[in-house]
């Protein structure tokens, strides 16, 4: 499964960035993208086109299976922007929902605000990789996403 960051441009200088991570682990499979309400990456409205990308959201109405896609959006920002960046954004309010239930809450420690029950983007991979059945690679990244947060402390 291919995974489209779409990253809103206030994260590409913050420290506790979790996007980068994703990217470092999985470059073959991931795609950070700037977030751009009026001129949309051309690749990502390209694979949307394909009918086989879906957005991954907190809450869905009607929720997808996430084995029907072959790509997946994954908003990369505070919890507040990420909700400005989906209502501003046309191309994205038609895809289909798939939501994650995770097994345990979130260890993200290093901003305020956050959405009870929610999710960083990098424990959103590694439930998707739990999903995947790519267990040793997901306990690889929870390694490397402890490191991360003691190392922006």
């Amino acid at each position: 499964m291919h995974i489209y960051l779409v990253t809103h441009e206030r994260e590409f200088s913050r420290r506790s960035n979790t996007g980068k991570l994703v990217q470092q682990f999985l470059p073959k499979e991931t795609s950070i993208v700037p977030w751009r309400r009026k001129e949309p990456d051309t690749k990502l409205l390209t694979a949307i086109k394909s009918g086989r990308v879906a957005i991954l959201a907190p809450d869905a109405d009607e929720e997808h299976d996430i084995s029907e896609f072959d790509s997946l959006v994954l908003l990369d920002s505070t919890w507040q922007e990420a909700r400005k960046m989906y209502r501003q954004s046309d191309y994205l309010q038609d895809l289909p929902k798939v939501t994650l239930s995770a097994a345990q809450a979130s260890e993200f420690i290093l901003r305020a605000n956050q959405l009870e029950g929610g999710l960083s983007t990098v424990e959103c991979v590694i439930e998707l990789l739990r999903l995947q059945q790519r267990d040793q690679e997901a306990d690889q990244l929870v390694v490397e996403f402890r490191s991360f947060i003691r190392a922006c402390l």
